[in-house]
């Protein structure tokens, strides 16, 4: 018997309003050995019965990224997909699921778009530097009881809607955080239950979000500063007929308690001014004023792809005490993204301050770690009880200084954890506690930066840096299923990719990011064309690396024009620019990418003691010689591959020839004659061992130097942002897996032990963001001072290393089609525990030592096969099913 689950459209449960063409997957179950899938039927009907594709019965072993091939679909429609599978033994199961369409065309928005007429004025960074937020409140009646209603809706801003007072579901800031001028999300939801026949009203509380403040706000000529709402409700009546509800020059905007917010300095709430009832029938809205009609059109709007943002969890208060300076702290106990939610009974007029951070000072006193946001929330009592959360910001802390009020009860405080709603999809856990600590903490920095956007970190900058996501891609999806989120996020790279095809260092890139860009093209001379490796090279390896996850060529085919354009770009750029300082044959130097913009490896930890201080910029400088070539190769090269899989084979053939000159130039170009790098860095000789870019005749003084080089830092990491992925695959590729682990329980900083054993609960921005004292390090850039970010997924990286040498769990092929299990623990790990949900369903890999035995046990799912190798050497070939193991331990 065989079992079909985790049906998925779009590697979504049961989508409600798509506008993308749909694939499916699904995971087959059986208690039975050696199960493959030998055929599938795939049948779409719609809500008529109709049948819109019937795939007929397809000999193939293909569960995952099945496109849709049938008839066009028809907007807002519920269709239903059944799944037949026929394994290898004849069994036969089927299981169905549904989908829903959104609009499809343009011409089906009626809805006009309309502005709040309240006064507004140009943002600023810091808290109170922004106008309030708009209340919008359209009121309307039905007639008849409703047996279906959709809403759509969308807003310049971000909004929280509201049916008859009621929430339709959970989500926060939509429509989120796009490249507005160009793609607009909007957001359909089911209101059937929440209608009446008669009165209704539907209620849009509008703050400014990402589009107006001041660090990202959108870049478009026709930018407004107003905020402004579209909302449709499409209404089937139970006798057969429909209605259509829009915003109008009947929608009414008002003032309301939110009196600002941003995303960045935080949310003033005036209990005083909430007008009881607004969003309900019956309020008297005679004073409020008419919403202004504006013609925004519809060409930038898509239909929300992926799962929203979402409370996840909750944290109670761990610890509250008054610090040395008489402040009141209240501790979470861990940093998160997120917002405090707290029940208040003040004086009328009293305001009760909280302010949020990452971490305190040695002494204990309250520690504000980032200028650039201002973390602050200011609440002003009615003299009533009640329970407040902020509507329009999120913080990145641990810390909450509470002041203005006489008696604080811990109990009366909860953090609220918030982040894009994603599948977990992988555990971890292990003897050594330390290290179980590390894993969490690159969870929660996960859970963290991935809020709509992939982002640096919650608090200071909460940007869509290219490089902190393409170093941190296959460890996300090990982790949790990123697939959407990291879909929607890449239509975005594509939309801000220019037409010479360079790719911005941030995406959505808006706001204060526009800024630093341009003060980049006047360093550089490069007009329209700041790029970096290692973080522009994200347009071609965050797909590439979701493709050797996951095994979803769909999103390959998707950005292939993009990943094309940045190839093309990076060779003609070595080509045409020539750095002055060369002194290379042409035939040589043509195939550097060498010149321009560069963020070299980043953070190298000997030389940003400092932060962004000299010794920071000078590391670019040096690093920047073997970077770019290292990336410009490993871009191409992987196009190459990538272009084969696309069964593209001219331009297979074109990228494969580039990458080898490429190969051959940074051997003479880069790699001086004697065997050494132009910078003595451990980076430069490890990323060049793993990118597999050592001559032949140089191999055994690479892989000397760089083990002499970990030796001279005492045995501690010395790599930045690019090359810290690498360092230990490339310490196991030179046979040095026992410096790899050496790397993993280092303690001495710079190392994630050292983090850790300084009470670490998230990765940070810097090795050196606590001194041993518990001091926190300021850095600066220009005039301004700050700390390192306590809240950095991109170090967390090691996971994907941990995964693979502590449990074994690897892919011979691409999606884990074939997987491989062979663990190599070292002597100090007793045992380990690693599970993934592949898209083909659950790996396990279970191992403990017991009396000078190694016992193992194996989980590998249906449609799949495995080699199983134990650390003595013994291997197995198995398919699907349960499977122990032992050998003798040397």
């Amino acid at each position: 018997m065989i079992r079909l689950s985790k049906l998925r459209c779009l590697n979504m449960k049961k989508p409600l309003g798509i506008d993308s063409i749909p694939y499916f997957s699904w995971i087959i179950e059986s208690d039975q050995c050696d199960v493959m899938q030998a055929a599938y039927q795939i049948t779409v009907t719609d809500q008529e019965g109709g049948i819109v594709w019937d795939t007929g019965r397809v000999e193939s072993g293909t569960s995952a990224f099945v496109p849709y091939e049938g008839t066009p679909l028809q907007s807002r429609t519920t269709y239903q997909w059944t799944v037949t599978v026929t394994d290898n033994y004849g069994n036969e199961a089927s299981a169905n699921s549904i989908f829903e369409s959104a609009f499809l065309e343009e011409s089906e928005w009626v809805a006009k778009w309309v502005e709040s007429p309240l006064d507004t004025f140009e943002r600023a960074m810091h808290f109170s530097e922004q106008p309030c937020a708009s209340m919008f409140r359209k009121a309307f009646r039905l007639k008849g009881k409703v047996v279906k209603a959709r809403l759509y809706a969308t807003c310049h801003g971000i909004y929280r809607l509201t049916v008859n007072g009621k929430r339709p579901d959970d989500r926060e800031f939509a429509p989120e955080f796009t490249v507005y001028r160009d793609y607009l999300s909007y957001q359909t939801y089911d209101v059937t239950s929440l209608l009446e026949d008669g009165e209704n009203v539907v209620g849009m509380y509008v703050g400014d979000g990402w589009y107006h403040c001041y660090m990202s706000k959108t870049v478009a000529d026709d930018y407004n500063p107003a905020h402004a709402i579209l909302l449709q409700i499409e209404v089937e009546y139970d006798n057969g007929t429909r209605e259509t509800v829009v915003s109008d020059e009947t929608v009414k905007v008002s003032e309301g308690p939110v009196r600002f917010s941003d995303l960045y300095a935080g949310e003033c709430f005036d209990a005083n001014l909430i007008p009881h009832g607004w969003d309900v029938p019956g309020y008297d809205d005679t004073n409020w004023q008419e919403g202004r009609l504006a013609d925004h059109g519809y060409k930038n709007l898509k239909a929300q792809y992926g799962q929203p943002v979402r409370p996840v969890m909750t944290l109670p208060v761990v610890a509250a005490a008054v610090s040395p300076k008489g402040e009141h702290i209240l501790d979470f106990g861990q940093v998160i993204a997120g917002r405090v939610r707290f029940r208040v009974h003040a004086p009328k007029g009293q305001a009760i301050t909280l302010e949020h951070t990452e971490g305190l000072d040695k002494d204990g006193n309250f520690f504000i770690n980032n200028p650039t946001a201002d973390q602050r929330v200011v609440y002003i009592s009615d003299g009533n009880p009640s329970v407040y959360e902020p509507y329009f910001t999120f913080h990145g802390f641990r810390y909450v200084q509470v002041s203005g009020l006489e008696a604080i009860n811990p109990e009366d405080f909860t953090a609220v954890v918030i982040s894009s709603e994603k599948e977990n999809t992988g555990t971890f856990e292990c003897s050594n506690q330390d290290v179980n600590r590390l894993y969490e903490n690159t969870r929660w920095s996960q859970r963290a930066n991935m809020l709509s956007i992939p982002t640096d970190c919650p608090q200071r900058e909460k940007a869509g840096w290219t490089g902190d996501i393409q170093v941190y891609t296959t460890t996300a999806l090990l982790n949790e299923d990123v697939t959407p989120f990291l879909t929607r996020w890449l239509k975005n790279l594509a939309i801000e990719q220019r037409d010479n095809g360079s790719v911005p260092c941030v995406v959505p890139n808006a706001g204060a990011w526009i800024g630093l860009e341009k003060g980049y093209e006047q360093q550089y001379n490069l007009p329209g064309e700041v790029s970096s490796a290692g973080w522009s090279d994200a347009a071609v390896l965050v797909p590439y690396y979701m493709y050797q996850v996951t095994g979803n060529t769909r999103i390959l085919q998707e950005q292939y024009k993009s990943m094309k354009s940045w190839c093309d770009y990076v060779l003609r750029t070595a080509k045409n620019r020539r750095p002055p300082e060369s002194s290379l044959p042409d035939e040589v130097e043509q195939y550097l990418w060498n010149s321009g913009f560069h963020y070299g490896e980043h953070l190298i930890p000997s030389y940003s003691k400092d932060g962004y201080g000299e010794g920071t910029y000078e590391a670019i400088r040096i690093s920047q010689q073997y970077v770019a070539p290292i990336y410009a190769y490993y871009s191409v090269s992987s196009l190459s591959e990538i272009a084969g899989v696309l069964k593209k084979a001219e331009d297979a053939a074109y990228y494969k020839d580039m990458a080898e000159k490429i190969k051959d130039a940074y051997g003479k170009g880069v790699i001086r004659e004697d065997g050494r790098m132009p910078a003595e860095l451990m980076g430069a000789y490890a990323m060049s061992i793993y990118y597999g870019l050592v001559p032949e005749q140089h191999k055994q003084l690479f892989a000397d130097r760089l083990v002499q080089i970990l030796k001279d830092n005492g045995g501690c990491l010395d790599t930045g942002f690019l090359g810290t992925p690498i360092l230990q695959d490339a310490l196991c590729k030179i046979g040095r897996v026992d410096l790899a682990y050496e790397l993993l329980y280092q303690e001495k900083a710079p190392s994630w032990l050292y983090e850790v054993q300084h009470g670490a609960t998230t990765i940070w921005e810097s090795w050196y963001a606590l001194a041993e004292d518990g001091t926190p390090f300021c850095s600066s850039l220009g005039d301004m001072v700050f700390t390192m970010s306590l809240n950095h997924y991109a170090f967390g990286c090691v996971d994907d290393w941990i995964f693979r040498y502590v449990n074994g769990i690897d892919k011979s092929r691409p999606g884990y089609k074939h997987i491989m299990i062979h663990p190599q623990p070292d002597e100090r790990m007793q045992w380990a525990k690693r599970t993934f949900s592949s898209e083909y369903g659950d790996i396990v890999s279970d191992w403990r030592k017991e009396n000078g035995t190694f016992h193992l046990s194996v989980k590998i799912p249906c449609n799949t096969t495995a080699d199983i190798i134990l650390p003595d050497g013994t291997a197995y070939a198995v398919g699907s099913g349960h499977y122990e193991y032992s050998c003798l331990i040397h």
